[in-house]
């Protein structure tokens, strides 16, 4: 089973549906355009309803505002030229276009996405409060577990639908879920955590934890492993593939730079994993044991890890793929100490919704990183998307320096979808929790942060 790597890909995922036939030659003739004026008009969210896609609509303040731009669920971007009124089309694409309708109050309400085969309306988002928004999760049949919190007062707390077909099936606040690359903020802790033990330090390189590392890859440093800008690629093999560190190290060191070290964003799994056995190095110990030392035992998330938690025979939820149950995570190929190394460290953590509210709160009260190490934790470290999206330490980084500062991370495989959502300043935690994977689980915490951020 391939896990998603949700920072790339989720774009890809979104567009999935659209076809996309890439080509470079030919690209639309520009037209003229009143721009700082015209553009505001277009500018917003817009929701593409039967797949729960949410499209942004943004200009940049530091091209002062004068080019368009699309991306969905703030992952990737695609430039927009103006070929018509109204009409615009993909930079890089000339046969998919975008046209903008409804006029009111000085914006538009619909955009329509047309390509050759077929044509997607996505209609402006508008901002429903937790009652409306629950019953949608309703009429989708949202299956899952969603906790909003903001300032310790619990805002939302609901699970719906089934964990699977045994007895006493459904869903309930207590179930655990796999998170998939959530997994990687606490990695990322774990790595912080040895650096405030002077155990290691982020400028560390590669060939300071491992044997015969190629001269491509051995300088490179623990910051760029956090960061995703190691060059190394995604990963190898499929999650609960059988592999020793030997073979896995092979894999790695053999593999190919996508990019000059340092110098691009590329979602890599596989340096997370490495993180994990750096882990495993500077500490002595196993991954998850030293998280639950370190991290989950000082947090009191006594519900959380691979296999040290005595997890209950129906607490773990199975996933569904597209209805079909799936087999609990902790039931597939993994070894006595958890997933092998094509999972490890980088996702596949077992966990529930209150167990990552009180994550949070360890966060904001600094319980097991210092206020300075926190500062580094979620601190946008490396830009991307032409500085539209920044990177942290496990994080995903928005609005550093505004008010309301976002701080997140989500995970999908096949039969799972998590999003989790911070604004430090506004004391809002968002977890969303599911055991299928549906884009519209993924547009869930923004139409919650909408409707919050509002008020």
């Amino acid at each position: 089973m391939k896990k998603v790597n949700t920072m790339v890909l989720l774009l890809m995922l979104s567009f999935s549906l659209m076809s996309f036939s890439c080509t470079t030659n030919n690209k639309p003739k520009a037209i003229y355009v009143d721009v700082v004026n015209t553009l505001k008009q277009y500018v917003g969210e817009y929701e593409y309803e039967a797949e729960g896609i949410i499209i942004n609509i943004y200009t940049k303040k530091k091209e002062n505002d004068t080019k368009l731009y699309l991306n969905s669920l703030g992952e990737g971007e695609s430039e927009l030229i103006a070929i018509g009124e109204h009409k615009f089309s993909f930079k890089t694409e000339e046969e998919v276009k975008v046209e903008f309708r409804k006029a009111e109050n000085g914006v538009f309400n619909e955009l329509m996405l047309i390509q050759p085969d077929e044509t997607f309306k996505a209609v402006r988002l508008g901002i429903d409060d937790l009652t409306t928004i629950d019953e949608k999760l309703k009429e989708r049949d949202f299956s899952g577990v969603i906790l909003v919190v903001q300032n310790d007062s619990i805002l939302f707390n609901k699970a719906y639908g089934r964990k699977n077909s045994q007895e006493n099936g459904m869903i309930d606040l207590n179930t655990v879920f796999d998170i998939c690359s959530i997994t990687k903020q606490f990695t990322s802790a774990g790595i912080l955590k040895l650096s405030m033990q002077n155990k290691l330090a982020v400028t560390d390189k590669l060939s300071k934890y491992f044997d015969a590392v190629p001269d491509d890859k051995k300088n490179i440093t623990i910051h760029q492993l956090l960061t995703h800008s190691s060059g190394l690629t995604a990963g190898i093999g499929g999650d609960y593939d059988t592999i020793t560190e030997a073979a896995f190290l092979n894999q790695v060191f053999s593999s190919e730079l996508i990019s000059p070290v340092g110098t691009a964003f590329n979602y890599s799994n596989m340096g997370y994993s490495l993180l994990g056995l750096i882990i495993e190095k500077a500490s002595g110990m196993d991954y998850e044991a030293f998280l639950n030392l370190e991290i989950f035992k000082p947090s009191k998330m006594n519900h959380t890890g691979y296999i040290i938690p005595d997890w209950k025979n129906n607490e773990v939820a199975n996933g569904f793929l597209e209805g079909t149950e799936a087999k609990k995570p902790n039931e597939e190929n993994w070894s006595e100490q958890g997933p092998y190394l094509n999972l490890k460290g980088n996702g596949g953590i077992l966990t529930r919704a209150s167990d990552l509210l009180l994550w949070s709160q360890a966060i904001r009260d600094h319980t097991v990183l210092d206020e300075a190490t926190t500062s580094k934790y979620l601190y946008p470290h490396f830009e991307y998307n032409g500085g539209n999206a920044h990177y942290g330490y496990g994080w995903g980084i928005a609005n550093n320096d505004l008010e309301n500062k976002l701080v997140r991370h989500a995970g999908a495989s096949d039969l799972f979808a998590s999003d989790m959502w911070m604004y430090p300043n506004k004391g809002i935690t968002i977890i969303v929790l599911s055991n299928t994977l549906d884009l519209y689980t993924l547009s869930i915490a923004k139409r919650i942060s909408n409707f919050l951020l509002a008020e």
